[in-house]
Formats: C-alpha cells, structure tokens, sequence
C-alpha cells in the first residue's frame, strides 16, 4: 500500500534488510513542489483524487467508517463525503458497536477496517449480525490485503462487499453502488 501511495506522488521507496532478512529500515524520496500561496490549506485532498462531481444518489446515505488510522479515517470520511454521504467516523471496532447501539440505528453503511487492534473489522461484523437483520446495516470491508481469501472471509461473517486500500474515490463510488444495488437499497433520497 505505502508503495502504491508513494508511486501516485511520483516518488521512491525501498527497504533495507538485516542479515536474518527481516526489515531493518525503509528509505522514502518524495518532490515536493513548493508554492508561495498562504491562503489554500496545508493538505488539499482534492489535488490528487480523481474526483467526480458529489454524486446526489448517496446523498443522505448514513455511514459509519471505523478505523484506528487518523490518516486513513480522515481521507476516506473526506471521499465519502464528496460521493454525498453523511460520515461518521470512530477509531475501534468498540466505538463503532457502541455507536450503533442495541437496537436500530441511523446507519445504512458500516465500513471496517480488518486490521484494527484489539477488535479487528471480522469480529466487529460477527457481532453486529449476532444482533442485527443479515440486510440492515450493509458491512463493507476495508483492506490492504490483497489475499483472495479475505473476501470469503468476508461472506462468512456477513460482509456486503470490500473496498481495498488505498482508497480510491472512484473505486469507492463502485464498491458502495454495487453493494447497495446487490442489497435493493433505494440509491436515491
């Protein structure tokens, strides 16, 4: 993944290892391109993500995204964001079952990161369908992983769809599309 992200900001990165083969340091060369401008903010997003206008058919579409990296959380939240939805972030797997509640909630959309600690996204989405229809609400995987095997997985605990890191904007719009279109929802307000 850090590859990848590094390869979109035209850059370099490699690793070092020890004799015993394992990662001993990581090198990392980006350009950076320095403007005199003092009134844009210090972290546009919209500078480097493909970018469709807001699209209206998610708009209202209550998500919440759980994910214990600050920089993920916020990048995603921002992408759904601009597809129209209403985001709701949280940091662990425990913050999101509290903030779904035990009985209805708001939320149509659950986004899990896998890999958070001490609750990972496969235990969280276990627990929400324990409780929760096998419909309402919909669970979308979030992951770096690139394992053919974490999608069945997913099936298993009853997950909608994935979406594979890094977040894309346009591979966002298509995840969230074709796992509500795979559920009947209603993709209009």
């Amino acid at each position: 993944m850090c590859k990848k992200l590094v390869q979109m900001m035209q850059g370099k990165i490699w690793m070092s290892t020890n004799s015993q083969g394992y990662i001993q340091s990581t090198s990392l060369v980006l350009r950076f391109q320095i403007q005199q401008t003092f009134n844009r903010p210090m972290f546009d997003l919209t500078n480097f993500i493909d970018q469709p206008k807001s699209n209206s058919i998610f708009r209202g579409l209550q998500v919440i995204l759980a994910d214990d990296d600050g920089v993920n959380r916020m990048v995603t939240k921002k992408l759904l964001e601009k597809l129209g939805c209403q985001v709701t972030t949280v940091s662990s797997g425990f913050e999101c079952l509290s903030s779904l509640g035990p009985t209805m909630s708001p939320f149509h959309v659950v986004i899990l990161d896998l890999h958070m600690p001490e609750m990972d996204g496969f235990e969280v989405a276990t627990r929400i369908r324990k409780f929760r229809s096998r419909n309402r609400p919909l669970i979308i995987a979030l992951t770096a992983s690139a394992e053919e095997q974490v999608w069945e997985r997913c099936l298993q605990v009853g997950m909608n769809g994935v979406i594979r890191k890094p977040v894309l904007l346009r591979g966002l719009e298509i995840e969230l599309r074709t796992v509500l279109q795979r559920a009947g929802e209603r993709l209009s307000s």
